[in-house]
């Protein structure tokens, strides 16, 4: 049953990475594609764009990993559960650094996670995952829609669920160190296991494909706009709060890096150009300040 659950997660992956490399337009573009198995079980397959002509790097990810003790990043969901057997944790991870600021960096996960018992089976299991929107030079058309196509896809589900995974969002994608949120939210989930284990991968296959959908919009609206020095400089001193909450805040790096996942796979989330400068120039004053009012706010609709 694990390895039919694989397939639908293998396809989300070539599913988006064929539609990210459509926007590839250059023959010097750097694909990665390794696939690559893990000692203590499991296996995946890491794609990396990067140094193209629309993405700085961009990275699609597949795993299927199993072990015998919980990773610190998971006993929350998994208390009271006995895990004597292991655990078998698969899905999709997503991250999206464009090389025009005009478009923001986008983030999405799909995951299945499942306690196991003595012959392999899962005895018990939960999903999660979601998608959120960073801008650097925002637009609340852009944003707008994207909230919209969130509500309309999990209304399809659940009435109830657009309010609950916005606000989720909103919450987890906080930089507390800044006083900032990272971007301008959109759902995010976790521990989630009221439909069959059947219907909760096709729950995740839709909220993959609503946000490609959403994405590649924003991208087809603004790919076209031509931008200052100014502007790029502003998007690589603000892609250095996207790394500090990967690096300090987000569960998903945690779990990876306490199940002793594969590193150059985990840190490949991390945009390949970024700047931290201690003196700010006039005109990164000037923008950051308007994008602070838009982050700094709910865009729930």
């Amino acid at each position: 049953m694990t390895v039919k659950f694989e397939k639908h997660f293998k396809n989300i992956q070539s599913t988006i990475y064929n539609s990210f490399e459509e926007l590839e337009t250059s023959n010097t573009v750097n694909i990665s594609k390794d696939s690559w198995k893990r000692p203590e079980g499991g296996e995946g397959k890491t794609i990396v764009l990067a140094d193209g002509s629309f993405f700085d790097n961009c990275a699609v990810n597949y795993s299927s990993i199993s072990g015998k003790d919980l990773p610190e990043a998971a006993l929350a969901n998994s208390l009271n559960k006995d895990t004597k057997f292991g655990y078998q944790a698969m899905g999709v991870s997503v991250i999206s650094h464009p090389k025009n600021p005009h478009i923001p960096t986008s983030h999405m996960n799909v995951r299945l996670f499942g306690i196991l018992d003595k012959k392999g089976k899962m005895t018990d299991w939960w999903i999660g995952g979601g998608y959120d929107l960073t801008p650097f030079i925002p637009y609340q058309d852009d944003i707008l829609a994207w909230h919209k196509s969130a509500k309309k896809n999990l209304d399809s589900w659940n009435t109830g669920f657009y309010k609950i995974f916005s606000d989720n969002c909103n919450n987890y994608f906080n930089i507390p160190h800044r006083n900032e949120r990272r971007g301008v939210g959109g759902i995010f989930f976790d521990n989630l296991s009221e439909f069959s284990v059947e219907k909760s991968i096709d729950f995740l296959k839709s909220v993959a494909l609503c946000y490609l959908d959403s994405y590649l919009k924003i991208v087809n609206n603004r790919k076209m706009q031509t931008f200052t020095q100014d502007e790029k400089d502003f998007q690589l001193l603000r892609r250095g709060r996207y790394a500090e909450f990967n690096l300090i805040y987000d569960r998903g790096t945690a779990f990876g890096l306490q199940s002793n996942g594969r590193i150059e796979s985990i840190l490949a989330s991390l945009p390949s150009n970024v700047k931290w400068s201690y003196k700010k120039s006039k005109e990164y004053k000037s923008l950051e300040k308007k994008l602070l009012k838009v982050v700094n706010r709910d865009w729930n609709v």
